[in-house]
């Protein structure tokens, strides 16, 4: 009987939670933010990153001070300003069109402050961006467009976006490179660029792009750009990483041949020399190989360049060879030494090191193996080459 009753309990508990009640549960939440969305309800659906993390307190005291205020009817009379005087400044020149264009961006924004977390915030944000970028003024068109994907990471405008700020950084990187100015010169005059390190800000500028819509229509092009960007700064070893990236991220990119062509001149590039790591020139071989079988037609059309970095590879692996071979010689450690020159006679015999390794081959034919001991009596002291030490001894009984 207790058990009955239980059971009927649970299902009654059941029966009266909103959770798994149609009528008093999700279908009405979804009819207010339909109402809501409509502007037929005072309820509306928190779409913001910010609203939707806003907890109680925050939000008494943003009425107080008057933040993240919603004035409906307010927000919709100063978007229609906003997109009047959008609509004539598009008929205007000059200065003219400029004044025009700041004023519809300072009304869209006053329109998006208004209502928050609305799908009127996300097109007044656009639009203020659209606005500031007509008007020259990109650094804060940038501005905008950030603090939309921002608040809004899944706006239905991502790909527009992407093509304004890649715009905006391609032409920050191009100012940077006709004429660079240090970090600590300010920029006063030209509202086209950021106040100080233009090609920082554009750098930036793509770096959040790819971490803002990772997949989007326009990130690959901002990768490349980044790389292409640490090509020309002479930063070979941050370039042939963004490439990389891209080769690796974005398989069907258009971009892909001349990202793998230009991550290959980075490699040697950053090839430091024989004293140095030789991964920069392993990794430019395995790439140079690579274009050849992927991009058969491209590769015909550049087969000098990818010639010449075959061949200079081939050198370069020589001369490691070679450097090592007379270190060890210098050393009397002749053995090694040997090992070195056999190697470039076997592998490298068509490089300029391949006749000067037969030659010392020749001189350590007499030569011993190892350089002479000059402190003899200590050398006695411990096992000769080849002998197995004690502790490596078999120390289990002899059968």
């Amino acid at each position: 009987m207790a058990s009955l009753l239980g059971t009927l309990g649970l299902l009654a508990c059941i029966a009266g939670c909103s959770t798994f009640s149609p009528k008093a549960g999700s279908l009405s939440e979804h009819e207010k933010a339909r109402k809501a969305i409509e502007g037929q309800s005072e309820e509306y659906l928190a779409e913001g990153r910010l609203a939707e993390k806003r907890s109680k307190p925050q939000a008494f005291l943003d009425r107080i001070t008057g933040k993240n205020r919603r004035d409906i009817a307010k927000a919709r009379a100063e978007y229609a300003v906003a997109d009047e005087l959008f609509n004539k400044a598009k008929e205007l020149t000059g200065d003219e069109r400029i004044d025009a264009f700041r004023a519809a961006a300072a009304k869209y924004k006053s329109a998006a402050a208004n209502w928050r977390s609305s799908a009127l915030e996300q097109d007044a944000l656009l639009m203020m961006g659209e606005s500031y970028f007509f008007a020259e003024d990109y650094y804060k068109s940038e501005q905008a467009y950030a603090k939309l994907s921002k608040e809004y990471p899944r706006n239905r405008y991502l790909d527009h976006i992407g093509a304004r700020r890649f715009e905006i950084a391609d032409y920050w990187l191009k100012e940077d490179g006709n004429d660079h100015q240090p970090f600590y010169i300010v920029n006063f005059t030209n509202r086209r660029l950021p106040l100080n390190d233009t090609g920082g800000h554009g750098k930036r500028v793509l770096e959040k792009m790819r971490l803002d819509d990772p997949t989007g229509k326009h990130t690959d092009d901002a990768t490349m750009r980044l790389a292409v960007a640490s090509f020309q700064k002479g930063e070979y070893e941050s370039a042939a990483d963004t490439f990389s990236d891209l080769r690796v991220t974005y398989p069907d990119s258009e971009h892909q041949f001349q990202a793998q062509f230009l991550e290959l001149q980075s490699l040697m590039a950053s090839y430091q020399g024989p004293f140095y790591s030789s991964v920069p020139l392993t990794d430019a071989e395995t790439r140079a190989k690579q274009i050849i079988r992927q991009f058969p037609t491209e590769s015909n059309e550049n087969q000098q360049e990818l010639n010449l970095a075959l061949a200079k590879i081939h050198y370069l692996k020589a001369e490691r060879y070679w450097t090592q071979a007379e270190f060890r010689r210098k050393r009397q450690e002749n053995l090694a030494s040997k090992y070195y020159l056999e190697k470039i006679v076997s592998e490298y015999a068509d490089t300029p090191f391949g006749d000067l390794a037969k030659a010392n081959l020749e001189k350590l034919a007499d030569k011993p193996d190892d350089p002479p001991q000059y402190l003899a009596p200590l050398v006695k002291l411990f096992p000769e080459r080849g002998a197995e030490r004690p502790w490596l001894q078999n120390t289990g009984d002899s059968k």
